[in-house]
Parts: structure tokens; C-alpha cells; sequence
């Protein structure tokens, strides 16, 4: 689930197959988005609000229009479910994480895939963009996290020592921090 930019909606998903934006004052259903693409693992707004991405255990991810609900693009690629997504700072470019065990930076606009980050063992499931967008960080279960250059798929550094699975991952809003849990 995720709130939009300015915290007036909201977008919840579902094993149900569906996504639903919500009106945060009034708790009124404003738009719903069925799928047949599996129960959906992950779901995010854009930076501006006006795109949801949604991550699926059809191994795609899609892009839709948050007002009217259209389809704009599907992210396939990944061999297994999406289960963590995150747009960049300016909108143009997400990540997505996989049980695959890799990571992929999409154009958000055409839906081409620019990386494919891999290495990890296990799922990934989560992901971030630093706030400048020059590194993204994706968090695995094989209890191991990863900064990347997200322009080049450098991996600059690894971080292990946690003893069980990552489940989230975030950089400060400098960026020059990061936590991993």
C-alpha cells in the first residue's frame, strides 16, 4: 500500500488480484484495478501521483494511470513474482525486485528495461532509489543488501552480517545514509 505525494490518497492491492485508490478524507473508493495477473505483491505511487505501479505473481509489473485506471505499461522480464517496486525521485525510471533473486531498472515512461541487477540468491524484496537517483539498494533474503550505480549496474558496495532475511531497505533523504532491516 502507499500513499499518494500529498497524503490526500491512497492505493491499497490484494491477493484478490485488485488495486484500489481511496480518498484518505472521506474513505470513499475512487478508482479499482482488476487484474488476471496474479495475487499483487506490491504496489507504489509516482512521485507526482498521477501513476501506480503494481508488482505481480505473473512475474510482470504494470504502470496505470491513476486517475482513470488505463493500463500504461508492463515491465516483463523478471522469471519469478514482483514483490517490491520504487520509482525514482523524478518519475522516470523504477526498480522492481524479484524472487528470481534480481533487481531491474525500467524506463517508467516505455517500459524498457535498462539493468538487470544480479547476484543475490534469493528474493528480492526490497528495493530503493538514493534520492538523487545515482544508486539504488535492493534487499534480499539471503540476508544480504547491495548499492549499485543505477546508471552503469556497478555494484559499488555489499552489505552483509544480518543473520535472516532483509525485508526492507531505505536511504536517508540526503542520501548519504542508508538502514537495511
Amino acid at each position: 500500500m502507499s500513499f499518494s505525494p500529498g497524503g490526500q490518497g491512497a492505493v491499497t492491492g490484494s491477493w484478490e488480484e485488485t488495486a484500489r485508490v481511496w480518498d484518505c478524507a472521506s474513505g470513499r473508493e475512487l478508482l479499482r484495478i482488476k487484474g488476471r495477473y496474479g495475487q499483487l505483491d506490491a504496489i507504489v505511487f509516482s512521485p507526482d501521483g498521477r501513476r501506480i505501479a503494481i508488482g505481480s505473481w505473473d512475474s510482470t509489473a504494470r504502470i496505470w494511470d491513476s486517475r482513470r485506471g488505463a493500463a500504461l505499461v508492463s515491465l516483463a522480464g523478471h522469471g519469478m513474482d514482483v514483490g517490491a517496486l520504487a520509482f525514482s525521485a523524478d518519475g522516470r525510471r523504477i526498480i522492481t525486485g524479484s524472487g528470481d533473486g534480481t533487481a531491474r531498472i525500467w524506463n517508467a515512461v516505455t517500459g524498457e528495461q535498462e539493468l538487470c541487477l544480479s547476484g543475490h540468491s534469493m528474493d528480492v524484496n526490497s528495493v530503493a532509489f538514493s534520492p538523487d537517483g545515482t544508486r539504488c539498494l535492493p534487499g534480499s533474503w539471503d540476508a544480504a543488501a547491495r548499492v549499485w550505480a543505477a546508471a552503469t549496474g556497478e555494484e559499488l558496495f555489499r552489505l552483509s552480517g544480518h543473520s535472516m532475511n532483509l525485508d526492507a531497505v531505505a536511504f536517508s533523504h540526503d542520501g548519504s545514509r542508508f538502514l537495511t532491516g
